[in-house]
């Protein structure tokens, strides 16, 4: 478990995600902004460490309730291990990942904004590790009555940008069979290895899945064709 206000590379930020140990099930990547302080305030690892405390002394909350934060620079911070349920969406921290931008797009340009494309690389690798697609990526304003990322934010063209990093960083997205055809499976690589969703690859090879049986990681196929 690596401690809270941890900045680090974008490299050791993307082995981070590849490596921690995570128990808990992931289905969601929420993108905040930090409004409080914004980012003609931002003051580097003062100003993350103060956002902890605010959350600890003022919320009465253990740590830090994002994960991962991003400073305006595209300085990097490990907060709340990703092991660990944040407190940054109520009702969607169980399962969820909180990225958060100190920034007050509201106000602050997001195009003039250096660690935008930082962040998106963060969320891009979230999605990778955890095997999600582009829809998972969720601004906090979907769920609370608040501006959360930002009015000047928009969910399209984030999420365009985060799928085009998945992309061009280890996101395959279609596997091409033996007769040339083209199987859209969200293959991915991790570590080295390709892996895809079952179902339309089956599918696809003549298959249907009659029965997935997750706890003992059995999935039962019958040819139809």
């Amino acid at each position: 478990m690596m401690p809270s206000e941890t900045q680090v590379s974008i490299d050791d930020a993307m082995r981070y995600i590849d490596e921690a140990l995570v128990l808990r099930p992931i289905d969601s990547v929420i993108i905040h902004h930090t409004w409080r302080p914004k980012a003609a305030e931002y003051r580097g690892l003062s100003t993350i460490r103060a956002v902890r405390q605010y959350h600890m002394n003022v919320r009465g909350w253990s740590d830090n309730g994002y994960h991962i934060m991003i400073g305006p620079p595209g300085d990097v911070f490990l907060c709340r291990p990703l092991r660990r349920v944040g407190a940054h969406c109520k009702g969607h921290n169980a399962h969820s990942v909180g990225v958060a931008y100190v920034a007050d797009f509201d106000t602050e340009d997001p195009a003039g904004y250096a660690g935008l494309e930082v962040g998106q690389r963060i969320v891009a690798a979230l999605l990778r590790r955890f095997g999600l697609g582009i829809e998972a990526v969720h601004f906090h304003r979907e769920y609370a009555p608040k501006s959360c990322p930002g009015r000047k934010m928009s969910l399209d063209a984030y999420r365009a940008a985060v799928a085009r990093m998945h992309e061009h960083e280890g996101y395959i997205k279609v596997v091409m069979l033996p007769d040339g055809e083209g199987v859209d499976c969200r293959a991915r690589l991790e570590h080295g290895v390709t892996r895809a969703d079952l179902r339309p690859l089956a599918e696809a090879l003549g298959y249907e899945v009659v029965e997935q049986i997750k706890k003992q990681n059995k999935v039962y196929l019958r040819r139809v064709r």
